[in-house]
């Protein structure tokens, strides 16, 4: 298959951006799988959207793309698996009512660091607790409440996790007393955003030797 007939075919199940038709040509390498690894600073120099990451999370759920992700020589990056499409998982949105509904009835709080948010729905992000690429639904039960913090460490902790999700903290934070972080002021947390790249375990080492 060439890539002008997988952009055909994609397009077929949902229209492409541009931005995600950048990011297909640029993981389709020479067309042989698994493709080589693109990391995720070259995808922001080509794509030049801040959010490019979103639109790899919907290439693979929204249109069925074989992605993989993980840390390679340091760097967040991504690949293709294969050029078979896979079956798609629509990726849903909470309406703002629904977002309100949510962090009210979590007390405007972040599930795992436990911070309130002083600025109610604008400080807070409703994130999935099981990702849709692990399983996942849209249904209510499937959202927490996170400050950006902790969604962003979360988000670096689940890159390539082949773990459980029902055992993982992140996902269910108040299945364990000790909150999985503590509010850090920037330079610190960037330190611990940084750890947690180069090993997504590296937090809950720390907190379980600490115990």
């Amino acid at each position: 298959m060439t890539l002008e007939d997988y952009l055909e075919n994609l397009n077929k199940t949902k229209k492409l951006s541009e931005v995600k038709r950048l990011i297909i040509i640029e993981l389709w390498g020479e067309g042989t799988f698994p493709s080589v690894w693109v990391s995720s600073a070259h995808l922001l120099k080509v794509t030049n959207q801040k959010y490019f990451d979103r639109r790899t999370r919907e290439l693979r759920d929204e249109h069925g793309v074989d992605l993989d992700q993980g840390v390679v020589g340091g760097e967040h990056s991504y690949r293709m698996l294969s050029s078979k499409i896979q079956q798609t998982n629509t990726r849903a949105y909470l309406s703002a009512k629904d977002k309100n509904n949510l962090f009210n009835g979590q007390n405007y709080t972040c599930q795992v660091c436990g911070i309130i948010s002083p600025s109610g729905v604008r400080g807070l992000q409703a994130d999935h607790q099981i990702p849709l690429s692990r399983g996942g639904q849209n249904d209510a039960s499937n959202w927490q409440s996170l400050c950006n913090e902790c969604n962003v460490a979360k988000r670096r902790a689940c890159q390539g996790c082949s773990e459980t999700c029902k055992t993982c903290h992140w996902a269910f934070p108040n299945s364990n007393e000790m909150p999985i972080t503590i509010r850090l002021p920037k330079e610190q947390f960037d330190f611990v955003d940084e750890q947690i790249k180069k090993n997504k375990n590296w937090l809950l080492d720390l907190i379980k030797n600490n115990q």
